[in-house]
């Protein structure tokens, strides 16, 4: 196993341009990175640099030399951080984005639990209900709920928990509802709706064997303020697609029923989005980790 230190002096000299320059950048003395160079040179039985009264260039062995000493040295220094990580207590500040929804029905109990567990670690967090940018808006996590196969993207993700759906309304209003044995391709039945922005209502619901149909609906209220349509649910206003994330409980306690058994909207993920870097953070992984195990521990299928 050749030394790495040799791999970094001569990916210093090839990043920096030359000697004096990466002498000065590691505060090493130049005739040290030259002689280093030299014998790995005479090491390898190949001349990697070319080099003049201008400078250095790189012959096309060096090149192709350079950018595997490149993946090696970062490999090696992920290594090293990989563990210093693992050994640092989670502090600092998380910038974390959440659906308003999802953050007040559901995430707001476990923040004080999360804080409690890491008295060193601070939260911001936003309740946003559109997709952020966490690299250009500066968040550290973006929580996310989208329907599978989630769109390619530069960013990380790590699933939380999944999100099943369930079109419900209250009981005093389903039980007076009509054509419930299996979807029509419309009704009149008074309905409650997030927002569309293209205006088509759909509720597309799929059997046991995947069978899938659309059923057109009227909203008579339309929100993208998912406490809001619960409420009105409860309240016996409309029938809406809900997340069991919100739902389950009152399912599970009667006060919403299931108004097609066996026919479910496609199920969604509950994810986290990060940049690759500060997503590898002691303490946003704690909070990571920490949200998949709440979270993901808790059933939020219907009954």
């Amino acid at each position: 196993m050749r030394d790495l230190d040799d791999l970094f002096y001569f990916s210093s000299v090839v990043e920096h341009g030359g000697f004096s320059a990466a002498a000065r950048a590691l505060k090493q003395p130049k005739s040290k990175l030259s002689r280093r160079l030299t014998l790995l040179e005479e090491k390898l039985g190949v001349r990697l640099v070319n080099r003049d009264t201008r400078g250095i260039s790189l012959t096309p062995i060096g090149q192709a030399f350079h950018v595997h000493c490149r993946s090696m040295l970062d490999a090696a220094r992920s290594a090293f951080e990989t563990v210093e990580q693992s050994q640092a207590q989670p502090r600092g500040t998380v910038r974390l984005s959440c659906p308003p929804g999802l953050l007040y029905l559901r995430l707001a109990p476990l923040i004080s639990r999360f804080l409690a567990r890491y008295p060193e670690v601070h939260l911001e967090i936003e309740a946003v209900g559109r997709p952020v940018d966490p690299v250009r808006e500066g968040f550290d996590l973006a929580l996310r709920v989208r329907t599978t196969p989630l769109p390619d993207s530069d960013l990380n993700m790590r699933a939380i928990a999944a999100s099943p759906h369930r079109l419900v309304g209250a009981p005093g209003l389903v039980e007076h509802l009509s054509e419930r044995a299996a979807p029509p391709s419309t009704v009149d039945w008074p309905a409650l709706s997030e927002s569309r922005p293209d205006g088509r209502y759909v509720w597309t619901l799929h059997d046991a064997s995947g069978t899938g149909r659309d059923l057109a609906y009227r909203p008579r209220l339309v929100t993208d303020d998912m406490p809001t349509l619960r409420q009105a649910a409860l309240d016996g206003l409309g029938i809406v697609q809900l997340p069991m994330l919100f739902a389950g409980d009152d399912l599970a306690d009667g006060r919403l029923v299931d108004v097609m058994p066996g026919w479910a909207p496609p199920e969604k993920l509950l994810h986290a989005v990060f940049a690759s870097r500060r997503g590898q953070l002691p303490a946003v992984r704690a909070l990571l980790d920490f949200l998949a195990e709440s979270v993901g521990e808790q059933d939020f299928v219907a009954p």
